[in-house]
């Protein structure tokens, strides 16, 4: 070990002892749907926060062809046209393990929705798309090298900001701030975030992007903002009621579902 601490020490090239693959073929059952979703050619799948996804009109329409398991929770895996819709769990190690598995279905482009806190209370009412997330987390330092950002896919972006001129969302490409100690986000972190340049922080966006960069992935994020967070003080943001936030979430399925119709 050339470093003192093991976080920073660089992947050396090395195969895993336990790879998706092999996970999956311990446990076909879990599995059992992989060629089905292979046959139909789909590439693309869509991975959504949603906090009580089986309440969802919509969802409980579609075929669920994976059930993923992270410890106690359990998420759903939907088929819908040239797609998948995935209900993602919270952090940075079960959204890539979710990721890695959902590889072994033949998925290779991933565009990600989900809320975030806000670090410019002037864009707090917009839809944020991610250029590049800021590495303060643990997981992504076990797939790439160490740096400070790491980007999402220009060309997937591309697609994602094309469908939101197209039906005039308004947006702002921004840094996000990937940060998965959440009681521990404080007046001194957050100011480096915002001297790097973020603009939003949230748990995930770095890990998924070390996971694409790694395993040949592309992968885009699109983020709303729930909360507000400044140097002194958290609030979330006024409208984000409980119900506001389940019509949120709603409306969020109600765009993936008009996605994978339109792009």
């Amino acid at each position: 070990m050339k470093n003192k601490y093991p976080i920073i020490e660089s992947w050396n090239g090395e195969n895993e002892i336990v790879s998706p693959l092999s996970f999956s073929q311990q446990i076909p059952q879990v599995f059992k749907n992989v060629e089905k979703v292979k046959q139909k050619g789909i590439k693309r799948c869509f991975l959504v926060f949603y906090d009580n996804a089986e309440d969802n009109q919509f969802l409980n329409t579609l075929n669920v062809v994976f059930k993923f398991h992270a410890g106690s929770v359990t998420t759903n895996v939907y088929e819908y046209k040239n797609a998948l819709i995935a209900i993602a769990p919270l952090g940075g190690p079960a959204v890539a393990t979710l990721m890695e598995e959902l590889s072994i279905f033949g998925i290779n482009e991933f565009i990600a929705i989900g809320s975030a806190g806000c670090l410019n209370e002037k864009i707090k009412d917009k839809f944020v798309l991610v250029n590049k997330a800021i590495r303060d987390e643990g997981l992504s330092y076990h797939y790439i090298r160490p740096s400070t950002y790491i980007s999402t896919d220009k060309a997937l972006n591309g697609l994602v900001e094309n469908y939101l001129k197209e039906n005039n969302f308004d947006y702002k490409k921004i840094i996000t701030w990937t940060n998965d100690a959440y009681y521990r986000e404080t007046d001194k972190k957050v100011e480096m975030a915002r001297k790097l340049g973020a603009e939003a922080v949230e748990m995930e966006c770095a890990s998924w992007c070390a996971v694409a960069k790694f395993r040949g992935f592309k992968f885009s994020q699109l983020l709303y903002f729930s909360d507000l967070l400044t140097q002194d003080a958290w609030e979330r943001l006024i409208h984000s009621t409980k119900d506001y936030h389940n019509k949120k979430q709603e409306a969020i399925i109600l765009i993936v579902k008009d996605m994978i119709e339109k792009m």
